[in-house]
């Protein structure tokens, strides 16, 4: 039996046990506590029914001209389908916007964590995410300065 302070069977002392044992529970508190953190203070957007068209009366008031109008469907569970909109400002940028609104809060949550589980690059498509009321809006390219001109319209049905 190894006196106390002294080395135990694999010439590890008692002390570099314990040390080993809190510095592995110290690295994964380090890593799960931000998390939680994450979780809790990020929450989640409010499902709130907007009704018409949120985008293309941004669009309008924004003085963006829209080149075409298509209904879409995704293909994620609790989508009711939306619309995808092509649209160019006066020097030329183009940007494409997908709508697409959800039955419930937990679809439409569920189906912002499924975008953001895809690392960029590998089934992650280049663009924004946006949540207004029951509705998810993709644009792309996230950093058009067509975007820049149309964020203050869009920013009136976001949810503080």
């Amino acid at each position: 039996m190894a006196k106390e302070g002294g080395t135990g069977r694999n010439g590890m002392t008692e002390r570099s046990v314990y040390l080993d044992h809190g510095l592995a529970i110290l690295m994964v508190i380090m890593i799960i506590v931000p998390i939680i953190l994450v979780i809790l203070i990020g929450g989640t957007m409010p499902y709130t029914l907007i009704h018409g068209e949120p985008v293309k009366t941004a669009v309008e008031k924004a003085g963006i001209t829209i080149v075409s109008e298509n209904e879409t469907l995704w293909n994620l569970t609790g989508s009711l389908g939306g619309k995808t909109y092509v649209l160019i400002d006066r020097s030329g940028n183009t940007v494409t916007i997908s709508t697409q609104n959800f039955d419930s809060a937990e679809n439409r949550d569920a189906a912002v964590r499924l975008y953001n589980s895809h690392p960029l690059g590998k089934g992650k498509p280049v663009g924004s995410l946006i949540i207004i009321g029951q509705q998810l809006v993709y644009v792309t390219p996230s950093n058009s300065a067509l975007l820049q001109e149309l964020a203050p319209e869009l920013r009136k049905y976001t949810i503080s």
